[in-house]
């Protein structure tokens, strides 16, 4: 019985010093992955429809444009985007996205586009359907967290990984690509919202980025981030939009989402 209990004793402090050993210096509290997922998941934000606004920076190469934005969704309907000048507030552009199609009007080029939402993948190099153009914009998770992901732990972060990643750099070991496509989650300990989401595709040189800065609970309850960074690399070709948000209402009911195309404008090719 004594030996029993000895074995008993070191299978307990095995299993304990086996559960502890990996956490990093800084590391949140432990939690197993179910239940991570749970608060996650219940962490998400759920609206009828939301506005956004704010100042924003657009970066493509050595190109670089200011404008105010505001952003409109219609849950699981539309999302209708609006660019104005940073000083004058005119109006310089106006895009709508619907689940299978989305038009653009450009009005300082007098130009528009109306086409398949693949369309728009094509034009803007992006990866990017509705549904994840909505879950981006909705400060939610931009993955299906019942596939294939495990929980590791990082200085201040939960990561959840599709992959096994390197310790130090987070990546994939390097020549290891019986993947395609790698996802990312780092999760924010206290909001459980996501503070980075990435997805790759290191043979094709593709890499998305998404990070919220300063989440917090807005006045109209809505946990969402001061800042948005959507990030795209391809073929060494670098683009980045920085979104300062300084405004989000929800369930507006006068909320509107107007969109036309003057007869003068030409289709953009």
């Amino acid at each position: 019985m004594n030996k029993l209990h000895l074995y008993l004793g070191i299978l307990l402090v095995a299993v304990a010093c086996k559960s502890g050993k990996n956490l990093p210096e800084g590391a949140p509290a432990s939690i197993k992955q179910k239940a991570l997922t749970e608060r996650m998941l219940a962490a998400e934000n759920t609206f009828q429809s939301i506005r956004v606004s704010g100042t924003a920076n657009y970066t493509k190469g050595n190109q670089s444009q200011n404008f105010r934005l505001e952003v409109r969704i219609l849950t699981d309907s539309l999302v209708w985007v609006d660019i104005a000048d940073p000083l004058l507030g005119i109006k310089v552009a106006r895009a709508i996205v619907y689940k299978d199609s989305v038009a653009f009007v450009n009005r300082l080029e007098k130009q528009y586009f109306v086409g398949l939402v693949a369309d728009l993948q094509s034009k803007l190099k992006l990866n990017f359907g509705f549904e994840q153009i909505q879950s981006i914009l909705s400060g939610n998770l931009l993955f299906d967290l019942s596939k294939d992901f495990d929980l590791y732990y990082r200085p201040g972060v939960y990561l959840i990984s599709d992959f096994n990643p390197d310790p130090k750099t987070d990546e994939p070991a390097e020549g290891n690509f019986s993947k395609t496509e790698f996802r990312q989650i780092y999760v924010e300990p206290n909001s459980f919202k996501p503070q980075m989401q990435i997805q790759a595709e290191p043979a094709l040189g593709k890499n998305s980025t998404i990070t919220y800065d300063g989440i917090k609970k807005w006045d109209t309850g809505t946990v969402y981030p001061e800042t948005l960074i959507i990030e795209r690399l391809e073929n060494g070709e670098e683009l980045k939009l920085t979104f300062d948000v300084k405004r989000v209402e929800q369930n507006d009911t006068q909320l509107n989402y107007p969109f036309n195309i003057p007869s003068d404008y030409a289709q953009m090719r």
